[in-house]
């Protein structure tokens, strides 16, 4: 299912709803709320402040919870102006107008990050072995960083085409981007960003409409490279690639080293093959000049080190999924090295979101 009606910029759900306040003149004791919805882009937007103000002076505010939503409560009987506030964006209408007694539902508002605002959007293409990754504890990671610095990151990812979209809550939305032919290998990838076909199109200009930071990745059967002229292609395919992301300076991408292969299935060929990949994605050959490609290597982190030893560059035996069936090796990371990368990947697309290089 190819998705539709999607918006720029869906939200991060995070702060929790700020019961409102009253200061002013003596009243009878009844009180009213006013309650609205806040949204960026067809998607509730948390953190905002709502202030209502009357003329006499009373006061009343509320935090948009995760859904958007507030209530501002304990207001007198008045004319109020309702004003939302958040920084690094605008909002239709600036404020508005409204009389309570009775209390007053529907006070919309709608949000616009400004030019300049922070490339908070961050997302996450990717199959099997990255969603381990996520499951060890990506979006934990980016909501302690938020928590500890008050920012606003919010992290989605897709997976398999039947799989789609996941929200910044970790739900599924029911939507997905229809990734031409749900291949994400080198070739895959290379379609996506620059063929020209018609759904190849549209994967990415959705992909584009809808995120700022972008990160994607093949799974460890990518790590299979025969030979010098194999590692040639994928070389020239992401060259490619980058020529497009020169054309989108409007946003960040973050090109990530396959993942390696169990001993099982590889040989030393294929595994020098890999690591000379993502060495040269990593590198100043491929990152100089291009501020908005930024490197993450997921390779360097899972491998056992290029030291000329039987298993060198192959998965480290401490993130192997134990008693492997040598008819069936599986070469997915196992929890721990989930749970080791979940928050280096976090990070990474927190600096690249700012331009911070992660090799």
């Amino acid at each position: 299912m190819r998705a539709t009606g999607l918006t720029p910029f869906p939200v991060l759900a995070a702060l929790a709803l700020c019961a409102g306040c009253e200061t002013g003149a003596e009243t009878d004791g009844t009180t009213f709320t006013i309650s609205g919805t806040v949204t960026r882009q067809a998607a509730g937007l948390a953190g905002v402040t709502v202030t209502a103000n009357d003329a006499a002076g009373h006061t009343g505010t509320a935090t948009t919870a995760a859904n958007g939503t507030y209530t501002i409560a304990n207001l007198v009987a008045a004319a109020y102006t309702i004003t939302p506030a958040l920084a690094g964006h605008t909002f239709t209408p600036a404020t508005r107008s409204v009389t309570v007694g009775p209390s007053a539902t529907g006070q919309d508002f709608t949000a616009t990050a400004t030019n300049g605002a922070a490339n908070t959007n961050l997302f996450f293409l990717h199959h099997s072995t990255g969603q381990g990754i996520i499951d060890g504890g990506v979006r934990a990671a980016i909501a302690q960083y938020n928590t500890a610095h008050g920012t606003h990151f919010e992290f989605w990812d897709h997976g398999y085409n039947a799989d789609g979209l996941t929200n910044p809550a970790g739900v599924a939305t029911g939507a997905n981007y229809a990734i031409p032919g749900d291949n994400t290998d080198p070739d895959g990838l290379h379609n996506l960003w620059c063929g020209t076909d018609a759904d190849a199109v549209a994967a990415r200009n959705t992909i584009l409409t809808n995120h700022q930071v972008i990160a994607f990745k093949s799974c460890f059967p990518a790590s299979h490279i025969a030979d010098a002229a194999a590692l040639a292609e994928r070389q020239q395919w992401y060259l490619d690639m980058r020529d497009f992301f020169d054309t989108r300076t409007d946003r960040v991408f973050m090109v990530m080293s396959t993942p390696p292969l169990h001993p099982l299935e590889t040989d030393a060929t294929e595994a020098a093959n890999a690591r000379a990949f993502a060495n040269w994605l990593g590198s100043e050959a491929y990152l100089a000049g291009h501020p908005n490609v930024v490197c993450f290597d997921l390779f360097g982190l899972l491998a056992s080190p290029d030291d000329g030893t039987a298993e060198a560059n192959m998965l480290r035996p401490e993130y192997r999924i134990p008693d492997q069936d040598p008819l069936a090796p599986n070469s997915h990371p196992n929890d721990l090295a989930n749970q080791t990368v979940a928050p280096i990947l976090a990070q990474a697309l927190i600096d690249g979101s700012q331009g911070r290089a992660q090799t």
